[in-house]
């Protein structure tokens, strides 16, 4: 089969816009960017959900996680981190309770200049917690 187009995006995608997986890169859809991180067992540590360079444009969107919560225990954290060209810009970190366990998954709202390296970590102190990190906006070019 061809590959058509040659690709979308940060990461080569021959199929013309089709979600082919969790992805390393910023995928680009017309004038939209998207990145999904694939369900992640963070296992009592902290570990990568997206990792990518923007390219030539200013990316306007949100971040959200959404974990399990049969597996947040009370007195356990569940946390996140963003950080452009190294430098945290946004730091949540949520103690499992009744009433906060809604919190880290609402949306929160990012800006990402062009030419930006992204990194999107999450961390627990406690078990085995399955998160899942959802990056979506729309791009915009000079």
């Amino acid at each position: 089969m061809a590959l058509l187009g040659g690709g979308v995006g940060g990461a080569g995608n021959p199929v013309g816009g089709s979600f082919t997986g969790p992805a390393e890169a910023l995928e680009l859809a017309l004038n939209y960017g998207y990145g999904y991180s694939g369900q992640i067992d963070l296992d009592n540590g902290e570990k990568t959900l997206l990792r990518f360079t923007s390219g030539n444009y200013l990316f306007v969107g949100q971040w959200q996680m959404v974990f399990d919560k049969t597996a947040f225990n009370t007195g356990e954290a569940l946390g996140y981190t963003i950080k452009l060209n190294e430098t945290t810009v946004a730091r949540l970190e949520l103690e499992a309770a009744a009433t906060t366990t809604e919190a880290i998954q609402r949306p929160v709202a990012i800006i990402i200049p062009a030419y930006t390296e992204v990194e999107i970590l999450a961390d627990t102190d406690g078990g085995s917690i399955f998160v899942t990190g959802l990056l979506t906006g729309e791009i915009f070019r000079d």
